[in-house]
């Protein structure tokens, strides 16, 4: 009798294994949309995020936290939609200069493999204070990452402490804004990355060029943004 309890109970073990593997794989492993991001459609409205400033200091400020626009961007240095709102936002940028700040809060998805180690290099490169040129390099040679040594990009937007840059990112010790972002995005149910708010509206999908720059456009002209 002890056996056969013994045997069914390893194989129920087995079966939840078995269905906690398909929820993963139709989760994450799912034919891609024809949106950047899961079950949210480029026609829903953009919705109001009550509670948003409380987001930006989970984050990785960039530019002045006093900026009448400011963007929070769920972001995923390994997801190729996160490198195209990332080229729209940095162009928001030359064109409004200071009036626009964003906070990059990280959200690495379990199906990039690169995605956590990326997140990892760019905090030891927020130490050396080359969080923005480091991201940014990142984004501009992605399909390099894997191949070109974090070393390699460290160098590349000017840290001088490589050594100490290198250390930081072969350490282990679990980094609290990497675990919060995670743990933010869960809270707020996102769907995919980017997920991208500005002074409090949330877009249901990666907005693309125009639109973001209507939005932006409308705020610093003091008007609600057409959605």
């Amino acid at each position: 009798m002890a056996r056969t309890d013994a045997a069914l109970s390893w194989l129920l073990t087995l079966a939840a294994v078995a269905v906690a593997g398909v929820l993963v794989h139709r989760e994450f492993f799912a034919p891609p949309s024809r949106t950047p991001t899961l079950f949210a459609d480029v026609n829903d409205p953009m919705t109001f995020v009550k509670d948003w400033r409380s987001l930006i200091k989970e984050g990785v400020l960039v530019g002045d936290s006093t900026a009448p626009v400011l963007v929070v961007q769920f972001s995923d240095l390994e997801c190729p939609f996160c490198r195209q709102f990332h080229r729209t936002l940095q162009e928001a940028r030359k064109t409004w200069g200071n009036r626009i700040a964003y906070s990059f809060v990280h959200y690495p998805l379990p199906q990039h493999k690169l995605a956590r180690p990326a997140a990892r290099a760019a905090e030891c490169a927020f130490s050396e204070d080359r969080f923005d040129e480091f991201v940014t390099a990142i984004f501009a040679k992605q399909d390099s990452m894997g191949v070109k040594p974090w070393t390699s990009f460290a160098s590349d937007v000017r840290i001088d402490n490589v050594k100490r840059f290198s250390k930081c990112v072969s350490d282990t010790i679990t980094i609290d804004r990497i675990e919060r972002g995670l743990a933010l995005g869960a809270l707020i149910e996102l769907k995919g990355t980017p997920t991208v708010i500005v002074n409090g509206w949330r877009f249901p999908v990666t907005p693309p060029d125009t639109q973001f720059r209507r939005v932006v456009g409308d705020l610093l002209a003091g008007k609600e943004p057409q959605r």
